[in-house]
């Protein structure tokens, strides 16, 4: 469950960084090595935001649908309503988000075995934010080790941590393949299961949505351009250093 816990463009600069050495001793030949680790992530990033308006176009309609190929949380709450009132099946509405939701994880996992402590210390020294953040994830691996990859989509720190420590910490990838699944199948769970819960409300909110859907994206596309515009303007106001 590693979508958006770490910043995918941060990440490769930290790749590209950790390699720049093997670049200059003539390893070239492990740059598809690289590309295979971090083309996925960065895929996934531009997918995520050119993909948001799915959510409103299919989640009053096709709740299972928009779980197979967005995995998002309103998803599985709907898809959740629409098991209880009999309009999908229960385990179609468990199943349809995995793969998307776990598709980038080996990509952490392999990033954490082939860079390893440099892509640590690139964050450490880039925010000082991630410094918190690696010091209490790393806490929590110690102690807990297999566990935190089990748990690590309810843990208050990034998944993409637990996952780069884990193959940085050597972990079978045949063990940390299980414990990602069982953690995102009690994720999914969840939320579906309150959806399950709230049952037709669910519904109702979820077909509401799409009714306004053209509606939701206007106004979506109105807050990105005037927030840009406010950006833009900002910057250009602050004195030169």
């Amino acid at each position: 469950m590693a979508l958006m816990d770490i910043e995918q463009a941060d990440l490769a600069e930290a790749a590209s960084e950790a390699t720049a050495d093997d670049q200059r001793f003539g390893t070239r030949g492990r740059r598809w090595q690289d590309a295979l680790i971090i083309g996925p992530i960065v895929v996934n990033t531009i997918y995520y935001y050119a993909g948001l308006p799915l959510n409103a176009f299919l989640l009053g309609t096709h709740p299972v649908l928009l779980e197979f190929i967005r995995g998002s949380t309103v998803s599985m709450l709907a898809a959740g309503g629409f098991a209880r009132v009999g309009k999908v099946a229960l385990p179609a509405a468990l199943l349809a988000p995995v793969l998307i939701s776990m598709w980038t994880d080996p990509c952490y996992f392999y990033a954490g075995r082939r860079y390893g402590r440099r892509i640590i210390e690139y964050y450490e020294r880039n925010d000082p934010r991630w410094r918190k953040r690696i010091a209490r994830g790393e806490r929590f691996f110690r102690r807990f080790g297999l566990w935190t990859v089990v748990f690590a989509p309810f843990l208050p720190v990034p998944s993409a941590l637990f996952y780069l420590a884990a193959g940085e910490a050597g972990m079978a990838f045949l063990l940390f393949i299980l414990a990602d699944l069982a953690g995102t199948l009690l994720y999914i769970a969840m939320f579906v299961a309150i959806g399950w819960f709230v049952g037709q409300h669910a519904v109702d909110v979820a077909q509401s949505i799409t009714h306004y859907a053209w509606w939701i994206l206007g106004g979506t596309i109105v807050l990105v351009v005037a927030y840009s515009i406010w950006s833009s303007w900002t910057s250009s106001r602050q004195p030169a250093e």
